[in-house]
């Protein structure tokens, strides 16, 4: 089990299916979708939910209605990149996809996604939770009795020779 500094806000919660579009205040929803297909192409994991993912785009919405100058970032970077083929962006292939997202990354808009994506994906408990990471531990005494070298995901490591 992951723990969360409580301190910390809570993640936005992610309605399920398509009724998470509802939740958006700021962001439009063919911004939002392409928005989810950009963040996974950026960060694929197959074995991750797309609720993760929904839940970067709604960072995205909330950060967008407290500062508008990122949400026209990135709807500039989604309309760049929906204009590139007839095709949307959340339909393509991923080579398609990776090649649209190359043609843009040394922008600035580029980089805002890029960096705002992975601070808010590998920041989420569930992400946590599913490749193993126990998450802080101040709040509950340190690491150091929480079993800070119980790595049971790796294998162990060979014997050390005793001709030393």
């Amino acid at each position: 089990m992951a723990h969360k500094d409580p301190k910390l806000p809570p993640a936005p919660a992610v309605p399920e299916g398509d009724a998470w579009i509802g939740a958006l205040r700021t962001l439009g929803a063919g911004t939002a979708v392409t928005l989810e297909a950009v963040v996974r192409t950026l960060y694929p994991h197959d074995g991750l939910p797309d609720r993760v993912y929904r839940r970067v785009v709604l960072h995205f919405d909330r950060l967008a209605g407290a500062f508008p100058g990122l949400g026209q970032s990135v709807a500039e970077v989604i309309d760049h990149i929906e204009a590139a083929l007839p095709l949307p962006f959340a339909e393509r292939s991923e080579s398609y996809r990776v090649a649209a997202l190359r043609s843009i990354e040394g922008s600035a808009a580029f980089t805002l996604i890029q960096r705002t994506a992975v601070r808010f994906l590998y920041d989420d408990v569930e992400i946590w939770e599913a490749f193993g990471y126990e998450g802080a531990s101040h709040h509950l005494g340190g690491y150091v009795e929480r079993g800070f070298d119980d790595l049971d995901w790796l294998p162990e490591p060979p014997p050390l020779p005793t001709d030393i």
